[in-house]
């Protein structure tokens, strides 16, 4: 099974907010595949194919020993992957909130590696939510709505949730399917 550890963008003003944002983007009319707003998250880690029993270990060995408490997170800021003039992906940045996300993130990487479960690393953390991923590069129309849009404000979540998603990829798009969960109160 495919599958990732994240925080899902849930609620309902933010998701209208990051739709709008899409609304405008899409108005470049650069050929892109939009991010349907029920999947708006950020990846705490992407773990790849994994075989079931691991998703056993990580619901009993992994997200039960999550130590947070509830924390704000802060989405603002557009950016762009490697770069606004070679866009490929198009996200929403996190001021406020980086330093929680970071911390979950290192005692994921050292539970699941105590219980032996392998995943993909190597890239430095940089949390975000993909709006877009362009099916060009070096657009500038792009890159110009990346830069005048590097201050957009989306809003404030408490993030008092981890969840283990299921991806399923379909020829329209990911299907994601939380199947497990570290919650706090």
């Amino acid at each position: 099974m495919r599958a990732f550890i994240a925080v899902d963008i849930d609620r309902p003003e933010l998701v209208s907010k990051l739709k709008e944002l899409e609304q405008e983007l899409e108005s470049t009319r650069v050929r892109m595949k939009l991010v349907e707003p029920e999947n708006f998250h950020i990846t705490l880690r992407f773990l790849g194919e994994i075989p079931d029993s691991a998703v056993s270990d990580i619901r009993s060995g992994v997200l039960p020993k999550l130590r947070f408490k509830p924390f704000t997170l802060k989405l603002s800021g557009v950016g762009a992957f490697p770069s606004p003039n070679l866009a490929r992906v198009i996200w929403v940045g996190i001021v406020q909130g980086f330093d929680e996300l970071k911390s979950i993130r290192d005692q994921l990487d050292k539970l699941l590696k105590d219980t032996g479960i392998k995943y993909e690393s190597g890239e430095e953390f940089t949390p975000h939510i993909t709006i877009a991923r362009l099916k060009e590069r070096s657009n500038p129309e792009v890159a110009k709505f990346v830069l005048e849009h590097s201050s957009y404000e989306v809003g404030e979540m408490v993030v008092n949730a981890v969840r283990l998603k299921k991806s399923i990829l379909t020829p329209r798009g990911p299907i994601y399917e939380t199947i497990a969960e570290a919650h706090v109160e």
